[in-house]
């Protein structure tokens, strides 16, 4: 993302499925690249007429960078 918090899949880093995300989809947690921990987002899937569509929060928490 380009407000430097990195994104994971639907379960954590113990491979439990997560209960504790904020309203941006974020918390505070063990990482592959940080296992002390680190605020970071995971996706969220919703079904909608029979797929799936992998969904982001829009209430992002970082402060944005210019991507090139």
């Amino acid at each position: 993302m380009a407000d430097e918090f990195f994104i994971y899949g639907r379960r954590d880093y113990d491979g439990a499925y997560l209960t504790d995300l904020d309203a941006s989809g974020c918390h505070f947690g063990p990482t592959p690249n940080n296992p002390d921990g680190e605020y970071h987002y995971h996706i969220q899937n919703e079904a909608y007429l029979g797929d799936y569509y992998i969904l982001f929060p829009g209430d992002y928490q970082g402060t944005p960078s210019s991507i090139q």
